[in-house]
């Protein structure tokens, strides 16, 4: 999935790095020798270019990876040849720029795990990763007037790129999002790039929030462009998208300690249903993601911003929890539930026990280590303490109180989004993830959040800490205390067992709009559809067209290769039959793990209830259909249908006219297997799907909506 993949060459690199262990081959603060900075940064290019890394994401991740190191080895040894060399690599990578359709700069190429796309695009980690040294360059040599007078155009330079690529471009495309609280964080762009004509294709369905890494990544740029400029715009951004951070840790009262997620949803792009669109949690496998974010933190922490030494303490205690202890010799995750984990390198100036742990995972004696080692002793060490490195006048120091919330079970609450108009007769959707079974209550309370004003949800959880259920009801401003919907600012408070956590929400007025969606279908009607002449207005197309590749009836049938979407019900799901032809190209993929078309219904809450070829170790993919209900996770569960699969056009019927006894055939066969809790009682639209596994054709639909 774009959102969880990343180079695994890189990744694999930096665990190597940051794992070695044994002791340090030199003695306790003796001298590090100096590595060769032109061999080093001739060693780096020739890494970067020897995959098949593009010029996309996939080659900002690589070039990244020693980015930074050319300037700790300048600050490590204080020697400038490290600067020329940091120069040198720098315009390495820049070389590779290209325009948008915009004409904004930008690593531009085959997305994320999609190697050898038709379209195209940059990332704003892709860009953060490779701006963020680029803007340190300049804070090194603008406040030294020797290094000023040899590399002062350069840094100017590099400053002017880092505003232009990080801040104009993002700003520009729309990617930040800002709540009714004030929080901020930054979604993929709903657009890619046709390289063949430079013209932007419109994907829509690309708009989601970007993992935390990514966000924070970007933030780091604008945090340093601040301290070189010391524009409010700037500190501004840094403390919305940082002080959400702290609105969204899990507080272990027990430890004292904080937790985080990889990604939380945040706009209203990010829930589709009762789940997110992505996963929540820990990341099970690269435990170098919150390494990172801890780097991060504790630089924000650095230049008087955002966080506490209270906040850092608790990272440091939540890395000693982490660590082998007992008869426990393997790392754990900060929640765990996985077998994970690393030293938080960043934060070994503040802990004596961080600190000889990250010295003895140094260990070796290659150039990266020599640098770590070096940087470790003559930076680190003297600066000390909790002295915050970039603050002169501690009067200026700004945090954000955020008040700690648990969130040992109640692993996400999230009100999505946080505001709601009534003159439109708007929604929000109250979304939780809990690792516990029990009662789960949501009420309103008011703004305050001491009077509740009435329950909202209530439901029993069956869930254990190491699974996860998904809630999202939605919730349309309607105050129980006053069946009214009153205008203001309210709380929303999850409860379950002895844990609960809140979050603002606020109602108001707003102004009428016009009504986007076709009028529902009506009882006693038919929706007939075909592709024979113009499309029924009630289609959402991306990336799909009328064909004539494949026929069944006609002469064309619809071509899905991205998403399609046919709406014919609003708010409460209707008690539909629906039957379609849909085209089975008749891959066969054996045991590889690839996911191939889907094709279903909506319902009205947002899920997706579908069928699907889908190739897994424990499928038959080849033999027969999967089903698949978001509301469950998503994409991420598929199960056997007992559909047989069949060459060319299938016929599927969905029958939800007694809602009591819902049917789905597939050629005839019933869809076994199903999930009670996991099938849909009716709909409001259909969906289908294309995928790695080829597209999907669909032809000849007809939705009846009995008396």
């Amino acid at each position: 999935m774009r959102h969880s993949a990343t180079t695994a060459i890189l990744l694999t690199s930096t665990i190597l790095f940051l794992s070695v262990t044994g002791r340090s081959v030199f003695a306790q603060n003796g001298s590090v020798p100096k590595p060769d900075p032109d061999a080093f940064c001739e060693q780096s290019m020739a890494w970067v270019t020897s995959g098949k890394a593009g010029t996309g994401e996939l080659f900002c991740w690589r070039a990244a990876y020693s980015s930074e190191t050319f300037l700790t080895a300048y600050e490590a040894f204080g020697d400038v040849t490290w600067l020329e060399a940091a120069e040198k690599y720098y315009d390495f990578y820049l070389e590779k720029l290209k325009k948008d359709p915009d004409g904004f700069e930008g690593w531009i190429g085959d997305p994320i795990g999609e190697q050898g796309a038709e379209l195209a695009t940059d990332a704003v980690v892709g860009d953060a990763k490779l701006c963020a040294p680029l803007v340190r360059f300049a804070e090194i040599v603008l406040a030294d007037p020797e290094l000023k007078k040899r590399f002062g155009a350069k840094a100017q330079r590099y400053v002017e790129l880092a505003t232009r690529i990080c801040w104009e471009k993002w700003n520009h495309r729309g990617c930040y999002y800002e709540d009714a609280a004030g929080w901020g964080s930054y979604h993929a762009y709903g657009k890619l790039v046709d390289p063949t004509t430079n013209e932007w294709v419109d994907r829509p369905s690309r708009v989601l929030s970007e993992n935390l890494n990514k966000h924070y990544a970007v933030g780091i740029v604008l945090l340093r462009l601040w301290r070189v400029t010391d524009k409010d715009e700037y500190r501004e951004r840094v403390l919305k998208v940082f002080g959400r951070a702290k609105t969204m840790w899990h507080y272990y009262p027990d430890e004292d300690r904080i937790v985080w997620n990889f990604w939380m949803p945040h706009g209203p792009y990010d829930v589709e249903g009762r789940a997110p669109r992505m996963w929540v949690g820990l990341h099970g496998s690269r435990s170098s993601y919150q390494a990172s974010e801890a780097g991060y933190f504790a630089e924000v922490y650095d230049s008087g911003l955002v966080f506490t030494r209270e906040d850092l303490e608790r990272m440091v205690r939540t890395n000693h929890w982490m660590m082998p202890a007992g008869e426990r010799t393997a790392w754990r995750s900060a929640d765990g539930l996985f077998d994970s984990g690393q030293v938080w390198s960043a934060l070994a100036r503040f802990d004596e026990r961080i600190r000889d742990a990250y010295e003895k995972q140094i260990g070796g004696d290659s150039p990266r280590e020599r640098i770590a080692l070096a940087y470790l002793r003559n930076v680190k060490d003297k600066i000390g303490g909790w002295k915050r490195r970039y603050v002169k006048d501690e009067a200026k120091v700004e945090v954000v109180d955020a008040p700690l919330q648990p969130g040992r079970y109640l692993t996400m609450s999230v009100v999505v989004p946080n505001s709601l108009a009534t003159a439109n007769d708007e929604r929000v959707q109250l979304a939780c993830q809990t690792r516990a079974a029990g009662k789960l209550k949501i009420e309103l309370l008011d703004q305050e959040g001491r009077q509740v004003l009435g329950t909202l949800y209530e439901t029993n959880t069956f869930e254990t800490a190491k699974a996860k259920e998904y809630h999202a009801p939605f919730w349309d401003g309607t105050n129980p205390r006053t069946g009214r919907k009153d205008v203001g600012q309210f709380m929303i408070r999850w409860t379950l067992g002895e844990e609960s956590r809140q979050s603002p929400v606020w109602v108001r007025v707003g102004e009428r709009q016009p009504r986007k969606a076709p009028e529902p279908l009506q009882k006693g009607r038919v929706l007939t559809v075909d592709s024979e002449g113009k499309l029924d207005d009630r289609w959402r197309l991306e990336g799909s067209e009328v064909s004539s590749e494949q026929k069944r009836s006609g002469s064309k049938a619809l071509k899905v290769s991205a998403t399609a979407r046919l709406v014919f019900g609003d708010r409460d799901d209707l008690p539909v039959r629906i039957r379609m032809w849909v085209y089975d190209s008749g891959q066969k993929l054996g045991k590889k793990s690839v996911n191939g078309p889907a094709w279903g219904v909506v319902t009205a809450i947002g899920d997706k209830f579908c069928l699907r070829q889908c190739w897994r170790g424990y499928l038959n993919g080849d033999a027969e259909y999967a089903w698949v209900n978001t509301g469950e996770d998503q994409w991420y569960t598929p199960r056997a249908s007992g559909v047989r699969r069949a060459d060319g056009w299938v016929e599927w019927v969905f029958d939800f006219t007694d809602p009591a006894a819902v049917k789905i055939t597939g050629n005839g066969q019933e869809v076994r297997r199903l999930v009670p809790e996991h099938t849909p009682k009716g709909a409001v639209g259909l969906y289908f799907k294309g995928d790695k596994g080829g597209p999907v054709f669909v032809d000849d639909i007809t939705v009846e909506y009995p008396e």
